[in-house]
């Protein structure tokens, strides 16, 4: 089976910021997009929203931060709860959650292999993240021939509430 052609979106999503990447059509190329900022509104899905509008893509690939050990936390409640307001207002497309961790640590280090002066980090360290969850979203595809992840579904419960462990 051959990979689907169309842009995709990858979120990674911290309690404060929320960065996003994006792929190229043909799913090669994953290059970092912005930073969102999260507000106490939750306005931050209208910035999201209007990124998602400008990318149109056919896919948004949501990083779910587990424990090492599997289990979810608070910041993969977090990320739930983000993908489930998304998938509310945005009929383009498919939302998934894809296993992400070690991403943040992953991002710090090609900042560095970069040569990224560490001050910088902060402003791009969840943007790189996002792009490694859209590569790893996109290598899973290429190898399975499936589409990545658990697809998301409106009225999930495990989306919209229940009990998290604290990080």
């Amino acid at each position: 089976m051959s990979m689907r052609t169309g842009v995709r979106l990858g979120l990674d999503v911290g309690t404060v910021r929320i960065g996003v990447a994006r792929s190229d059509e043909r799913g090669i190329v994953c290059l970092p997009v912005e930073t969102v900022h999260v507000q106490r509104d939750h306005s931050e899905i209208d910035d999201l929203l209007d990124i998602i509008d400008e990318y149109d893509p056919i896919e948004i690939v949501v990083g779910l931060p587990r424990h090492l050990k599997g289990t979810e936390g608070q910041s993969a409640h977090m990320a739930r709860s983000v993908a489930n307001r998304i998938a509310a207002r945005w009929r383009g497309g498919r939302i998934c959650m894809v296993d992400e961790r070690l991403t943040s640590n992953q991002a710090h280090s090609r900042l560095r292999d970069s040569k990224v002066e560490t001050h910088r980090h902060r402003e791009m360290v969840d943007q790189v993240a996002a792009q490694i969850i859209l590569e790893l979203a996109l290598e899973s595809e290429r190898i399975s021939g499936t589409p990545p992840g658990q697809t998301v579904s409106l009225g999930d419960p495990s989306l919209s509430s229940g009990k998290a462990e604290r990080d």
